[in-house]
């Protein structure tokens, strides 16, 4: 096995939201890591020099950024800790989802390999974080290749929630309410309708329930087959 050099917590934050916003299928670029770890512009472009220095990312001509093998590695790592802490404090010390997502960044940076193994084993090796993100080493190759968003549904779809991403993970009210209507991983729901501001009402638990333009975009799904 191939030891990773030892990172700071900033930088492991960093590679964490770079996997993220690939991760929803967005440019990561600047000025997305800005807005989605809450630093400035200037803190960014200090930190992505020291990464590139680094090796762990790449930036193209069109200032996109991408994790090399190394990063891309370190990122998992970091991904892996993250996602079995949460699943270990909601399923075995019942935390709700907004505390396990907030708590598990607070312990992942402390976690060694020995730890993260046993902690899978103990837990039978679980695919996903409670939240529905794969997790790296566990979860199958490809897997998620079939995820789409809700926002890319019309109108009669059945569905299946897959995952909330890291930016409704962040957002405390948002996931709050993802918890309140059951827009949970494996949870069947029908788009009914939707708005011409872009509001999908999606039928869950045999009741209509309002997904933002803004979250649509956030909550991935799998047709049913």
């Amino acid at each position: 096995m191939t030891t990773l050099p030892a990172l700071s917590p900033a930088l492991e934050d960093y590679l964490l939201a770079i996997n993220s916003l690939a991760d929803e299928r967005q440019d990561v670029i600047a000025a997305r890591l800005a807005e989605r770890l809450q630093v400035t512009a200037a803190s960014v472009s200090q930190t992505l020099e020291r990464m590139s220095n680094q090796g762990l990312i790449a930036v193209s001509a069109q200032h996109r950024i991408s994790l090399t093998e190394e990063g891309s590695a370190a990122a998992d790592s970091i991904c892996r800790r993250h996602r079995l802490t949460e699943r270990f404090l909601t399923d075995l010390l019942h935390l709700d989802w907004a505390q396990a997502h907030t708590e598990a960044h607070r312990l992942e940076h402390a976690m060694s390999d020995l730890v993260q193994a046993r902690l899978s084993e103990f837990m039978d090796h679980p695919q996903t974080c409670p939240h529905g993100a794969p997790i790296p080493g566990n979860f199958p190759a490809g897997g998620d290749a079939g995820w789409r968003p809700v926002s890319a549904m019309t109108v009669g779809d059945e569905i299946v929630i897959r995952r909330v991403t890291e930016m409704v993970e962040d957002d405390a009210e948002l996931l709050r309410y993802c918890a309140d209507k059951n827009l949970r991983p494996n949870v069947v729901a029908t788009v009914r309708e939707i708005g011409p501001d872009r509001v999908y009402i999606l039928e869950v638990d045999g009741g209509p329930v309002a997904v933002s333009d803004r979250l649509s975009a956030h909550l991935f799904c799998e047709p049913v087959s």
